[in-house]
């Protein structure tokens, strides 16, 4: 897992994770709350899976953060340039 959007998948989970586990949230409640399976949940939490812009929100409601909170680092974002065919 070395691309571009498993760096943002992993930053993402971390991020949640971190937020979740600092607030003294559950991720089994939190999960149950966003009415989704555990096991789902924490393939994303451990990046194997991507969050979706409405899950990231749900966190954001639930926990009462902002959701500029979870806009990874610039370095994190750049896109390896196309290969052009010859």
């Amino acid at each position: 897992m070395t691309n571009k959007r498993s760096m943002v998948d992993r930053w993402l989970g971390a991020k949640a994770s971190r937020l979740l586990k600092e607030e003294g949230y559950k991720y089994s409640d939190v999960a149950r709350r966003m009415r989704m399976p555990y096991s789902t949940f924490s393939a994303k939490r451990r990046g194997h899976s991507s969050f979706s812009f409405p899950e990231i929100y749900t966190i954001c409601l639930i926990t009462g953060h902002d959701p500029g909170e979870f806009v990874p680092p610039r370095s994190h974002l750049r896109l390896s340039p196309k290969h052009r065919r010859p």
